[in-house]
């Protein structure tokens, strides 16, 4: 590979093996992508739903009890149902994942939304966490909302009910991962434990999801599927009824079966898309809301009591305006209600990572912002925080960072075509096709700067740091495993060893080894 320091890069008018077949020399890369797990994710989802389509159903008895009466019947659903729905839960758990910006474990998250759904599960079928139920319904709220209650009434029942009770059973998984934190490894906490707001926000979506997954198969579904094979078997009543007289109500029963072999689980889809996709601003939001305080009260151990009731509360009342607003049968409200409790969820991520202790490992947010590249890097620049995020032309997103901090997050790099769009005067850094202003404190990650591997575990390739001797020269330190090569302003070659630092003069040229920079 030609190096590029002191020149660019030669071109030939043959194409080499490797632009030919860049499989063969990108192979170990597409493995550190981000963007290859989720494709993967796809596939066998799109293969299992192609397989399950001529499957049976699946049916298991419920029961349940409420005001000393034993409720029980049959809960109807497919692995087609279940294989779309738990895709469509990952997706809107993949972007609150993405948005926070924490590389939290996907174990751990999977391993909580399965627990939370087997809790519903258990209390679906076997009445399991009645005492709760029975407390927040009955005692607390003073039993279900009637058509006969008004809005405040309505209202006051779902707050003290529902959002009590559903809030209270999806941080259970999350009270005890925070308490078993205390007793883990720093490195153990980190990928697995509680030990910041973050951390609460991603798992309480986790378990958000789990709990949505399975009140959406159990419930709601299933009661769409037997509303929709009734009404189709009625209309054949009414047809046979004609010639034939009357049916017995066993005779009905039996046609109802009929039918449900008939059409099977289709009319559930209509139903379970909207409401899978929805979870970003439904259980997910509400649960990651109580997750936010819940890792607070990690951070701030001597408030912890006042900063759960706080956080049950404010995720209750979110809770709670749902379910009120869907009896008044307005879906207009009930897209502001969504908006809202999506923007509470988003408000809750921007300050947890203000005021992350891990501020400078996480990754970048990404939001829909200004169409105006030029505008996003001075509002940056202006902002007096030295991260300027550069879009691409037309792509729309920005990354989001704390202004003026001591130790401003990693940028997120996008490629920037034609010359450096930053404000004449401003000194920048170029990796690859990519700039990012010169501040102290600004670090990069490995996937940041391809081909560079960090050398401790907190994912850092290199940092921008301050001369001891003179803190107005800057210098970029090697925190990589592997040396660069630098062409220094007067065209002197040396190499930067692992822990080196290279001053950031005006002209200095860095070979990263995959990827080349320039100080401008």
């Amino acid at each position: 590979m030609a190096k590029r320091p002191g020149g660019a890069m030669l071109q030939s008018d043959t194409p080499t093996r490797s632009q030919l077949i860049p499989v063969l020399t990108k192979w170990t890369e597409i493995g550190k992508k981000s963007e290859l797990a989720p494709m993967i994710v796809t596939v066998v989802t799109v293969l299992l739903l192609f397989m399950s389509m001529d499957w049976d159903l699946i049916v298991y008895p419920f029961k349940f009890v409420e005001d000393n009466k034993t409720y029980s019947g049959t809960i109807y659903t497919s692995w087609y149902l279940m294989i779309l729905c738990v895709y469509l839960m990952m997706l809107s758990l993949y972007f609150i994942r993405r948005l926070a910006g924490k590389n939290k474990s996907w174990m751990i998250l999977g391993a909580v939304g399965v627990f939370t759904a087997y809790m519903l599960f258990l209390f679906q079928t076997q009445d399991a966490f009645a005492w709760m139920y029975t407390f927040f319904h009955g005692t607390l709220a003073g039993g279900q909302p009637t058509s006969k209650d008004t809005f405040v009434p309505t209202f006051m029942k779902h707050f003290l009910g529902t959002g009590f009770f559903e809030e209270t059973f999806k941080a259970i998984p999350l009270f005890a991962i925070a308490i078993a934190s205390a007793y883990m490894p720093d490195a153990l906490r980190a990928k697995f434990g509680i030990e910041e707001p973050l951390d609460g926000i991603l798992l309480g979506a986790a378990s958000g999801g789990g709990f949505a997954f399975t009140e959406t198969i159990g419930q709601f579904i299933s009661n769409q599927l037997f509303a929709s094979w009734k009404a189709s078997a009625m209309d054949l009543v009414a047809t046979v009824s004609t010639f034939h007289g009357k049916l017995t109500d066993k005779q009905i029963g039996e046609l109802i079966m009929q039918v449900k072999d008939s059409l099977g689980w289709q009319p559930g889809v209509a139903l379970l898309i909207p409401r899978s996709l929805s979870e970003a601003f439904g259980h997910m939001a509400y649960a990651g809301c109580f997750g936010y305080f819940i890792g607070l009260a990690v951070l701030k151990k001597e408030q912890r009591w006042k900063i759960l009731a706080i956080g049950l509360v404010s995720s209750s009342i979110l809770h709670a305006a749902w379910d009120s607003v869907a009896s008044l049968d307005s879906n207009v409200l009930l897209g502001v209600v969504g908006i809202v409790s999506y923007a509470v969820l988003a408000a809750g991520i921007l300050k947890a990572r203000e005021i992350s202790p891990n501020r400078a490992t996480l990754m970048p947010s990404i939001f829909i912002g200004s169409l105006d590249p030029t505008a996003s890097v001075v509002a940056a620049y202006a902002g007096g925080g030295g991260l300027a995020a550069v879009p691409a032309a037309g792509a729309g997103f920005m990354a989001t960072g704390s202004v003026g901090a001591s130790a401003p997050p990693p940028p997120k790099l996008r490629a920037v075509p034609g010359p450096n769009p930053l404000p004449a005067g401003t000194a920048s850094l170029r990796v690859g096709t990519k700039y990012l202003v010169i501040v102290p404190g600004l670090r990069l990650m490995a996937h940041q700067v391809p081909g560079l591997a960090p050398s401790s575990s907190e994912g850092l390739v290199a940092e921008i740091t301050k001369n001891p001797n003179d803190p107005n020269v800057l210098g970029l330190t090697n925190l990589s495993t592997t040396a660069w090569e630098v062409v220094t302003p007067s065209n002197t070659r040396r190499d930067i060893q692992p822990g080196q630092t290279v001053k950031l003069a005006p002209g200095t040229k860095i070979d990263f080894g995959e990827t080349d920079g320039e100080v401008r």
